[in-house]
């Protein structure tokens, strides 16, 4: 067993800020929302909204509910209040921190700060209260924050000066996954969050790549319930072994073949050449395949069937005997059901900025070979699942609302789930008979935290006694982090919904170990975890003894 070896980083030096909250992380304070740099919503949204910064999050997003005070983040001078040629209004601030030689900026503020320029602040004095964008508090709530040169015209990565537990707050926190847009041709640039380019204003574009992944210009295509599987609880017994694959650096984003616990998927490659696909066998002699050229295809859930979108049609191809066909589907990437006889796809009717009215989305689905199409319903930022054969499970959000609603194509019935304010996650159950999901920000802190449910009419909502980051182990039990940011590592624990069993299965005293940026998955059998590892940037495997 490999213990301690390459899993922990050295200690770095001290970075000279403080977070902009003093109140600690969780889902009822605050958590993190957008990171800075070379995010997949700044490559996707970048010449609307982040034009001037290269197009690239030119900042740093805390989620967290309008009134939560905001602090100085070390001692300084007040250099700007309100001055909107800084934008992020409706409110801003700027301070100007001469030992750090840095200036910091706290936008999209609740009301103008009660401070005048020249005044100076101490660190952890309240200089300000968090906002939203849109001015409803309902809408997109969060402090954007950016530390700029001293002359403004350069932004840096927060994270290299804020003081934090940066991976904790990834592991849980992030609006999306994976948070940064990877570039086919320079495959290891710009994918932590620590390695993050500064931005220059007025500078050209930095992410305007040819060939990203995942591409989700023209849409992402609909989540599908993996394959139902049930798995004996691991043992009480069992010791978990750390081992490190693939090449030095490689590789962030790894996944699993859907239907083989032995095949790791790899994307790997070096600058200013197309990256390669990649199948690390770990058991094997010569564990390294080549697949091809990057990305690889995409596979149904039960790995049976490949799927590529190109030029606005799907060609399908069965695995066993290569037959193919090609679909339209509305010209965004479908997605095969449980067992390969239906498409779902979901189209946006317009693509919308920040404030203005939510997008509906249409829902459609046909048979596996395109043929019969309809529109299941059409919602405002929707977005469609694959529950199993024959229902699809539908997130509609409005506002801070979100509402679930299973429809059966096999009777063509539909029944509302729930209803949640401020959702943040949601995942489903191999075999689709449970969903998980965590809710924030609620007045009454017992609200908050993680829930499960099963999708079936009148089920009832469970909130479980944790709260972390999860990876679904099979239809009943997760893995998870257990999300505490005053611990320097990660552990991995096992929980059992049904029976409320929940137990650690690491140790960090004897264990160390740091998930980068939420990067980790379990495998199609339920028993291995794969995780990009915080100190080095490499892959490594987790198995348990006795497999």
């Amino acid at each position: 067993m490999l213990v301690g070896v390459g899993l922990v980083s050295a200690q770095p030096a001290p970075k000279p800020f403080d977070l902009p909250t003093a109140l600690p992380p969780g889902p009822s304070t605050w958590l993190l929302g957008q990171s800075y740099g070379n995010t997949i919503g700044a490559f996707l949204r970048g010449d609307d909204w982040y034009s001037a910064g290269q197009r690239l999050h030119f900042g740093i997003d805390l989620s967290m509910p309008c009134g939560t005070p905001l602090v100085a983040v070390a001692d300084g001078e007040v250099m700007f209040v309100d001055d909107m040629g800084f934008g992020a209004g409706p409110h801003n601030l700027l301070l100007r921190h001469a030992e750090a030689e840095r200036v910091t900026l706290y936008g999209h503020l609740l009301e103008r700060p009660l401070l005048v320029p020249g005044q100076h602040v101490q660190r952890g004095e309240v200089v300000g209260l968090s906002g939203d964008p849109d001015g409803t508090c309902d809408s997109r709530p969060h402090l954007h924050f950016e530390v700029r040169a001293l002359n403004y015209f350069t932004a840096y990565n927060p994270v290299d000066y804020i003081e934090a537990n940066w991976h904790a707050l990834a592991a849980i926190g992030s609006f999306s996954y994976p948070m940064f847009q990877q570039d086919l041709e320079n495959a290891r640039r710009w994918l932590s969050l620590d390695d993050q380019p500064p931005v220059a204003f007025g500078g050209a574009a930095l992410n305007r790549y040819a060939a990203p992944h995942p591409d989700l210009r023209h849409g992402a295509a609909p989540q599908v319930a993996p394959p139902l599987r049930s798995v004996a609880p691991p043992p009480p017994d069992s010791v978990w072994q750390f081992q490190p694959i693939a090449f030095s650096g490689c590789c962030a984003n790894a996944t699993w073949h859907p239907s083989d616990p032995g095949r790791i998927l790899l994307i790997d490659g070096t600058p200013n050449q197309r990256a390669t696909a990649l199948a690390w066998t770990p058991s094997a002699d010569n564990p390294i395949s080549v697949m091809g050229q990057a990305p690889m295809p995409r596979l149904s859930a039960d790995g049976s069937h490949q799927l590529v979108t190109a030029n606005g049609q799907t060609t399908i191809r069965r695995l066993a005997d290569n037959t193919e066909w090609t679909v339209a589907a509305g010209g965004v990437p479908p997605a095969l059901n449980l067992d390969n006889t239906r498409l779902l796809w979901q189209v946006a009717s317009q693509v919308t900025l920040p404030g203005e009215a939510a997008p509906l989305v249409e829902i459609w689905t046909s048979a596996a070979d395109g043929s019969n199409p309809r529109q299941i319903t059409a919602q405002p930022r929707a977005a469609a699942y694959w529950l199993d054969a024959h229902r699809v499970l539908v997130s509609s959000r409005t506002g801070i609302r979100t509402t679930l609603i299973i429809f059966d194509l096999a009777n063509d019935d539909a029944f509302v789930l729930g209803v949640w304010d401020w959702l943040r996650e949601l995942t489903i159950a191999p075999g689709g008979g449970r969903l998980m999901l965590y809710t924030v920000y609620a007045e009454d802190p017992a609200a908050n935290g993680i829930h499960t449910i099963t999708t079936q009419t009148g089920a009832q909502q469970q909130t479980l006694p944790w709260f972390g980051a999860w990876r679904w182990r099979d239809a009943d039990s997760v893995y998870y982090l257990p999300f505490d940011p005053s611990a320097p590592l990660h552990t991995l624990a096992y929980y059992h919904i049904p029976t409320g069993e929940s137990r650690l299965l690491t140790d960090p005293a004897t264990q160390p170990f740091q998930v980068a940026n939420g990067d980790w998955a379990v495998s199609p059998d339920g028993q291995q975890v794969v995780f990009w590892n915080a100190a080095d940037l490499t892959t490594w495997l987790l198995t348990p003894t006795g497999r």
